[in-house]
């Protein structure tokens, strides 16, 4: 490679490879009689690898920007679209070649809009109650991101060892919020409601800072908008929307502590081009998933099971097992690559990345096969379904839910917010719906 700025051989046929495999995606979306099929999970995916592994890496190579905490990171990145497309083609085998459960044993007995909005509205007191107790009244402040950080050191209950599920809890406003939107949709009824509680997510959401929060709220609501109508989503709408989250997201990276709100003054002076910038500087996580395959086995040995042990001990209190490992095999394998723990602070990688961490490619090709006939199941549980508006609220966001599994590279974690996140609807929707004899046909 004569030119660091320029694909090489390789890298052109990776980066053109996983293209075509999205255009093939696309071209069946589009190309099909039934307009349900753009909302396929596949495409949903898609669009997350697009940002992460395309549009990211590409626009920071045109710019020179290949270097990470000091790091050259160009001679890696061949890794990182070679470890893409294979997780997207194994994906996709795992999605399309394998048969899955028929899911008709049960369906929703009470399908009526005004269900899902009382449903959606205890999600929400659930989740901002527990959160709560966590917080103390510098709730008020929390929700308010540019308050006085000062007033959010409070705290509030000493809960123990069950402190972070409280904490956690706040996610519940995530699938309250979407039944709400989804009632709304439909009926255009509890406006207040639905302002009020989008208000008050939106403050905590921003203030915690952890903006894959706002990404797996807002992107249901788009997508919904146009679902339940029975239409398919407007270009220039998804755009928007994308732009605006890019935006939002750079904005608040700019100015975010963790925790505390926004700091106001570090905007000062900033422009558009810095918010977008900045919003885009998250898809760096794939220069560290292109450095972390790349010293695997040859510097940094494989993990094995680790991260499925991982994930299982996770939900447990460290005050009940102070000894359990968690997300050591991921910080010791970044720790390794920028030469230090502290150079490694506060970097991730991509889940493709995590699942080549344990045993190589055959542990990717795997976990990406089952990953794409965990869709399928998804994919064809919600067929069966289209009609009805709360399965319509839980497709759309489990598939939006994929932006989690795949920017997120720590399984453990990924697991524990799905239960708060998206897990929680289809509890509900186990409780009330019933065999299809007793209820309304699909």
């Amino acid at each position: 490679m004569t030119d660091p700025s320029q694909l090489s051989i390789d890298e052109f046929l990776l980066v053109g490879g996983l293209i075509l495999l999205i255009g093939w995606q696309v071209q069946r979306a589009l190309g099909s009689a039934d307009w349900i099929d753009i909302y396929s999970p596949t495409l949903i995916l898609a669009v997350v690898l697009s940002y992460y592994c395309l549009l990211g890496p590409l626009l920071a190579l045109a710019k020179g920007e290949w270097f990470d905490r000091g790091i050259n990171i160009r001679d890696a990145m061949i890794w990182g679209w070679g470890g893409a497309v294979v997780f997207y083609a194994s994906v996709l085998v795992g999605f399309h070649q394998f048969e899955t459960p028929r899911f008709e044993k049960r369906f929703l007995l009470d399908p009526e809009p005004e269900g899902l909005h009382r449903l959606g509205t205890r999600l929400c007191v659930l989740g901002l109650v527990m959160f709560t107790c966590v917080v103390g009244w510098s709730i008020f402040s929390v929700i308010n991101p540019v308050a006085d950080s000062e007033l959010q050191q409070e705290t509030g209950l000493n809960l123990g060892a069950i402190a972070n599920y409280f904490a956690y809890a706040v996610n519940l406003l995530i699938p309250g919020i979407v039944l709400i939107w989804a009632s709304w949709v439909r009926t255009r009824r509890h406006t207040p409601a639905l302002i009020g509680w989008l208000l008050i997510a939106l403050g905590i959401y921003t203030s915690l800072g952890f903006r894959y929060r706002l990404a797996i709220l807002v992107a249901p609501m788009v997508l919904l908008w146009f679902l339940v109508r029975r239409k398919r989503p407007q270009i220039a709408v998804l755009a928007a929307a994308a732009a605006g989250l890019i935006l939002v997201s750079g904005l608040i990276g700019l100015s975010r502590q963790y925790g505390q709100g926004l700091n106001t003054s570090s905007l000062e002076g900033q422009t558009a081009q810095d918010y977008l910038d900045a919003g885009l500087a998250e898809s760096s996580v794939f220069f560290t998933t292109s450095g972390v395959m790349q010293i695997t086995p040859k510097r940094y040995s494989f993990v094995g099971v680790e991260p499925l042990v991982a994930t299982l001990l996770f939900p447990i209190p460290r005050e009940f097992y102070p000894d359990k490992q968690a997300a050591e095999y991921l910080t010791n394998a970044t720790a390794k690559f920028y030469g230090s723990a502290n150079l490694a602070n506060g970097s991730a990688i991509l889940n493709y990345a995590e699942y080549y961490l344990m045993a190589g490619w055959p542990t990717l090709i795997g976990f990406s096969v089952l990953l794409g006939w965990l869709m399928r199941c998804l994919w064809n549980w919600f067929l069966v379904r289209r009609h009805e508006l709360f399965a319509q609220s839980i497709y759309i966001l489990t598939a939006c839910y994929l932006y989690v599994v795949v920017s997120r590279g720590y399984l453990p974690q990924v697991a524990l917010l799905f239960g708060f996140s998206v897990w929680p609807l289809f509890w509900l929707y186990g409780r009330s719906s019933g065999p299809p004899a007793s209820g309304p046909s699909p």
